[in-house]
C-alpha cells in the first residue's frame, strides 16, 4: 500500500481519466492512456494538470519540469517583464529594483555544451570566423563577463553559448539536413529562455544567431519568423535605433555600441531575409540619415570606443569605414531597393522618377544600340571576374570564412548568363560560379539550394 508521502509513479496520473471517471469505471491512470481505453481505441483525455504530464512524455524530447509548491502556485508575483510592458515609467525613474529569478539550466543543455574548455574552443572559433563579418558580440565582454565556470547558473549565457555551437557547426553531408538535433535543441531552449522572466543582451543575441543559421542553410519560413521575434524582443529592451527608451543600466560605451550592433545586425537579416520577394512588410523601422554607424571593429574589439570618429547615415563614404559601417550602409540601399520595387501606387518621390527616367534612357540607348549594349556586358563580365574569381571574394574562398550574405546576388549573376549562355564569358563565369557553390554548401546548404534553382531555371529554359 503506497502511504501518502510516497512519489506517485511518473508514468501515471494523478486522477483517473475522464471517460473512467465519468462511467465510475476502474482506471489504471496510465499515461498517456489508460489501458481501458488503449483496449478499446477511445480518446482518453485526463485532468489539465496531467495532460501537461502526458504531453511532455509523449514529446520527442524529455524536458525538465520544475516543481512549484502548491502554497504558492497561485500567487501572482510582479515581474520584471509584467512591468516593462505594463508600466514601463517605474524602470525609467529608477526606484523600483525587481528581483529576476534565474530557473535552473537543465543537465541535458549543459551537457550539450560539454565543459568550460570546450566552450572556450567554440568561442574562439567564432569570433575567427563568423564574428569577422558580423560582429555584433563584444569579444571583450564576452571573454571578460560571459565565459567564466559561473555561468552553468546562468540560462541566458548558456542559450548565447549553445547557439554558438549551432552557428560554428558544420551541417552534415549525410542525410544532408542541417534541420540537426542540435538546431533543435536550441531552438526549443530558445523558447524555454525567452518566455521566462530572463530578460537580457544575450537571449537576443542567441535569438540572432538562430535567425542567421537558418538564412544561411535556407531554413524557411523560420529565418523570417526569427528575426521578426527578434524584432519585438529588440524594442522591449529598448534597442530599436532611435533609443527612446532603456530599460536596462548601460554604463560602459562598448555596452552602448553593442546595442546598436545588435540593432544593426536585426536591420540587414530583415532586410535580406525579403530580398528574393519585395512587398513584405519590415519587422524593424527604416533608417535614418541621423542613425549612428557602428564605431571601428579592432577598436571595438579591443573594447575602445571613440566618440568623436562616430559617423551616421549621412556621412560620405569612405575607405576608413569598417567593414561592419558598409555593411549597414548596403542595408540601407537594400532598404530603398526593396520599398521601391514594391511600391505599386506611383506615388514616390522626385528622387525615384528621376532613377526611373534614368533608367529607361539606358535601356533605350542600349537596345538602339547592340556594340554599347555588348561592351557594357563585358564591363560587367570583367568586373564579377575581378571581384568574384581574382580578388577572391566568394570563389576560391574557405567555406569557414565565407558568409552567406553573396550568395543572393551570385544566384542573380549566374540567372543572368544563362540567358546568354552561350557567349563564352557567360559558359566559364558559369562553370566557376557554380563550382564554388558546391564549395560554399559544406558550410551554408543554401547555397545547395541556389544550386537546384539554377538547374530548375535551366530546365524552364529548355
Amino acid at each position: 500500500m503506497q502511504s501518502a508521502t510516497t512519489r506517485p509513479n511518473i508514468d501515471q496520473a494523478q486522477q483517473v481519466c475522464i471517460s473512467c471517471k465519468a462511467q465510475k469505471r476502474r482506471c489504471n491512470k496510465a499515461l498517456p492512456r489508460c489501458s481501458y481505453c488503449t483496449r478499446r481505441n477511445w480518446s482518453c483525455k485526463y485532468h489539465p494538470s496531467d495532460e501537461i504530464r502526458t504531453s511532455t512524455l509523449a514529446s520527442e524530447h524529455v524536458w525538465d519540469i520544475v516543481p512549484v509548491p502548491n502554497e504558492i502556485a497561485d500567487i501572482q508575483s510582479l515581474d520584471f517583464p509584467s512591468m516593462l510592458f505594463l508600466d514601463p515609467n517605474l524602470l525609467q525613474h529608477g526606484q523600483i529594483e525587481i528581483p529576476r529569478p534565474t530557473p535552473p539550466v537543465p543537465a541535458h543543455v549543459l551537457q550539450l555544451l560539454g565543459d568550460l574548455n570546450q566552450v572556450h574552443i567554440t568561442a574562439d572559433k567564432f569570433f575567427e570566423f563568423t564574428h569577422a563579418w558580423m560582429p555584433f558580440i563584444s569579444k571583450k565582454r564576452f571573454y571578460d563577463i560571459h565565459l567564466k565556470p559561473s555561468y552553468q547558473s546562468r540560462p541566458d549565457v548558456v542559450l548565447l553559448f549553445l547557439s554558438l555551437k549551432l552557428i560554428t557547426t558544420l551541417p552534415p553531408t549525410s542525410p544532408r539536413n542541417p534541420r540537426t538535433s542540435l538546431y533543435h535543441a536550441v531552438k526549443h531552449y530558445y523558447l524555454e529562455v525567452e518566455g521566462s522572466s530572463t530578460f537580457s543582451i544575450p537571449v537576443l543575441q542567441a535569438g540572432i544567431l538562430l535567425a542567421l543559421y537558418e538564412l544561411g542553410h535556407a531554413i524557411y519560413p523560420a529565418a523570417y519568423l526569427s528575426i521578426g521575434a527578434c524584432a519585438r524582443y529588440a524594442h522591449a529592451l529598448g534597442i530599436n535605433g532611435s533609443g527612446t527608451m532603456v530599460t536596462t543600466r548601460v554604463t560602459t560605451l562598448v555596452e552602448v555600441e553593442e546595442r546598436r550592433r545588435v540593432w544593426w545586425v536585426i536591420v540587414i537579416i530583415d532586410r535580406f531575409v525579403n530580398i528574393g520577394c519585395p512587398g513584405r512588410p519590415f519587422a524593424t523601422s527604416r533608417p535614418t540619415l541621423d542613425d549612428l554607424l557602428p564605431a571601428d571593429d579592432a577598436e571595438w574589439d579591443q573594447g575602445m570606443v571613440r566618440t568623436d570618429d562616430s559617423s551616421t547615415l549621412l556621412s560620405p563614404m569612405s575607405t576608413h569605414m569598417s567593414k561592419f559601417s558598409l555593411l549597414c550602409q548596403a542595408a540601407r540601399l537594400l532598404d530603398q531597393v526593396l520599398c521601391y520595387m514594391s511600391c505599386d501606387d506611383g506615388k514616390d518621390d522626385d528622387r525615384w522618377m528621376q532613377l526611373e527616367r534614368t533608367l529607361q534612357s539606358m535601356l533605350t540607348v542600349s537596345m538602339s544600340r547592340h556594340e554599347y549594349a555588348l561592351a557594357t556586358f563585358h564591363t560587367i563580365t570583367e568586373t564579377i571576374t575581378a571581384n568574384l574569381v581574382q580578388k577572391r571574394c566568394f570563389v576560391d574562398r574557405d567555406p569557414e570564412s565565407t558568409s552567406p550574405w553573396g550568395l543572393y546576388c551570385v544566384y542573380r549573376i549566374c540567372a543572368s548568363f544563362l540567358r546568354d549562355e552561350n557567349e563564352p564569358e557567360s559558359k566559364a563565369m558559369m562553370a566557376k560560379l557554380k563550382e564554388s557553390f558546391y564549395t560554399v554548401d559544406r558550410r551554408w546548404n543554401a547555397a545547395g539550394v541556389y544550386l537546384q534553382l539554377l538547374e530548375a531555371r535551366e530546365v524552364m529554359k529548355g
